[in-house]
Formats: C-alpha cells, sequence, structure tokens
C-alpha cells in the first residue's frame, strides 16, 4: 500500500509554470500511489460553486479525475485559501472533500490536517464561517474571485520564511495529539517540511510537514515496506 501527501502550491490564476509542475508531480509520483492526500491551499483562491470550475484550474481537476478513474482515492483537504470546494466539485473530480481526517493506516492511527486550525490568525477563522461562504454563494465566481485576488497582498503569504516560533509550535500541536492517542499526525500549512519522532508507551510516534510542494519540492510518502518518509520531488 502507498500513500502521497503533498500540500501549499497557491496557484493562482496565471501560474502556468505551476500548474505543469504539479501535474507532472501528479503523473510521476501520485498515479503510482493508492491513496492521495492533498493537504490544502493547492489554490491561491478556491470557493466550490454548483456546476462551476475555476477555467484556469480545470487542467488540474482533470488531473484528480483521472487520478480516480484509475482507480485511486483522493482526499482534498481543505486549506486556509479554500472555502468550501462543494459538493459539484466532489461529483466532477471524484475526490472526497473533508477539513481533516482520522485514518487508520496499516495500524497507525494517523491524523491528517492541512494545519490552520493551530494558527491565531482569528480572521482565518472568520472568513470560514457560514455567513462569509453565504456571500460567496451570492456574489458568484467572477466576482468572489476579483475580491479575493484585491485581497491577497494582505491575506497570503505565499513565500514563508523559516520561522523557529511556527516550527515548534506545529511540533508542540502534534504531541498534543500524540497525547490524543494518535501514532502519525501529518500536517501542512506552515511552508516548513519536517519530521519529529517521539519516544512513547514503548513505541514512536512520528509528526510529518508537507512543507512546500513548489519551492521545495517536498512530500510525505508512506509505503508498507518503508513506513513514512519525508521526500523531495526530483523533476
Amino acid at each position: 500500500m502507498k500513500a502521497i501527501f503533498f500540500s501549499d502550491a497557491h496557484i493562482d490564476k496565471n501560474d502556468t509554470q505551476k500548474i505543469s509542475f504539479v501535474e507532472k508531480f501528479i503523473d510521476d509520483v501520485c498515479s503510482d500511489a493508492d491513496i492521495v492526500f492533498i493537504l490544502g491551499d493547492l489554490f491561491e483562491f478556491y470557493h466550490g460553486y454548483e456546476g462551476y470550475i475555476f477555467p484556469w484550474y480545470r487542467s488540474i481537476t482533470e488531473s484528480f479525475k483521472t487520478l480516480v478513474e484509475k482507480g485511486k482515492t483522493v482526499y482534498f483537504i481543505e486549506g486556509n485559501h479554500e472555502f468550501k470546494m462543494g459538493t459539484f466539485f466532489e461529483r466532477y473530480t471524484g475526490t472526497r472533500c473533508v477539513h481533516n481526517i482520522t485514518m487508520d493506516i496499516e495500524g497507525k492511527k494517523t491524523y491528517i490536517s492541512h494545519g490552520y486550525e493551530i494558527s491565531k490568525f482569528y480572521l482565518t477563522k472568520f472568513l470560514k464561517t457560514p455567513f462569509v461562504s453565504w456571500i460567496m454563494d451570492t456574489l458568484g465566481p467572477k466576482i468572489t474571485w476579483s475580491i479575493a485576488s484585491s485581497a491577497r497582498i494582505f491575506l497570503s503569504n505565499k513565500k514563508k520564511p523559516y520561522n523557529s516560533k511556527a516550527f515548534n509550535l506545529f511540533r508542540e500541536y502534534a504531541l498534543k495529539k500524540f497525547n490524543d492517542g494518535y501514532d502519525v499526525v501529518v500536517l501542512g500549512h506552515s511552508h516548513m517540511a519536517d519530521k519529529f519522532e517521539h519516544q512513547s508507551g514503548g513505541g514512536i510516534k512520528q509528526y510529518f510537514n508537507t512543507g512546500d510542494i513548489i519551492r521545495h519540492c517536498s512530500y510525505v510518502e508512506y509505503d508498507s515496506t518503508t513506513g513514512f518518509e519525508l521526500k523531495r520531488f526530483n523533476t
């Protein structure tokens, strides 16, 4: 059994190079997996609308659709830049859209999330409310995209520098999850790839951060023979 975890591409409207890179990663790496977990912020902005896929994201969504048609299970875990992917997105691509997921991966209780819940950025919490979702639904995709594009200079930090405080905060969060009974925690959001092992109860518990698939080419792989590993995609 093989699973792939990646995140934080932050693909924007005119990011043709990013789109090509992610599509190559999907073709070269994800197509060989049984399960693929996209840990959010793949898109710079996305809100799902019935019967509508943002045109500049269509080729990426077709890549997801192809994976599912090949028999792969694909989970899209929403990040802080995705706002309710929607049932149409799920139906069209065949992916399963969730906020986080708990899964038994061959005997290891695993918690998988984008990780924005760790942040104390209250605006993110507000933007995730049903009220804001209703506003987006009411305005429609074109107006919503225009507003989101205008606001990204204030809300988006795609090139996050190394931050030791945030780095340790994510590890502390993983420790809390270990205390809750999880064996493995996989997160994104920080853009800082990480592997951290913790001895507990006679066994080793593991935390991984997928990092940044674009700048650092980092992702996490699980394989039945080798376990969880932090890896880099060499094009």
